[in-house]
């Protein structure tokens, strides 16, 4: 469908991919904790940044979905990262993966894989960052496919190397 895209003026920005595996139990970071309502400013904040505008309606929503875990991961600067492992048809999604590094999203990664530890695992990586695509391959998933991200007019200014897990294809 790309060059359909491009005929009515969408521009390719980055591919992103789908990344699978079966999930294993991880020695994890105390720093990776439950999110509790008290923590919804925080995330919110950082939400707004990685996603490029304000959710909030969505996010309260998104955070408390049955048959799902939300993590937060906080160390002595703050908050560096959350996720959601959210049940799928088969297995289990993880998105959103927003962290401020590596350290952080991967902590998240092993904190949210080792709550459904045997069972199919899936995250959605935006293959622009280079760290996400390096987490990935750490844990062993293997792609299962990957879909262009187009844009009409600019792409927006959001921070990738943040994006370790896009929330959904369907919303970036």
């Amino acid at each position: 469908m790309q060059p359909t895209y491009e005929k009515w003026g969408f521009k390719f920005s980055h591919r992103n991919l789908r990344m699978e595996s079966i999930a294993r139990k991880h020695n994890y970071s105390s720093n990776g904790k439950e999110i509790t309502v008290n923590d919804f400013e925080q995330i919110l904040e950082l939400d707004k940044e990685c996603f490029g505008f304000n959710r909030t309606t969505f996010l309260r929503a998104w955070l408390s979905l049955p048959d799902s875990k939300s993590l937060k991961f906080e160390n002595e600067s703050g908050l560096q990262g959350y996720g959601v492992i959210r049940k799928c048809v088969t297995g289990y999604k993880i998105g959103p993966l927003f962290a401020c590094n590596y350290e952080a999203a991967e902590e998240l990664f092993k904190g949210l894989t080792s709550r459904v530890t045997g069972e199919k695992v899936y995250l959605d990586i935006p293959e622009i960052n280079k760290d996400a695509v390096k987490l990935a391959q750490k844990y062993n998933m293997k792609e299962m496919f990957g879909c262009a991200r187009m844009y009409l007019g600019n792409s927006p200014k959001i921070p990738y190397k943040k994006i370790y897990g896009v929330t959904t294809f369907e919303l970036g």
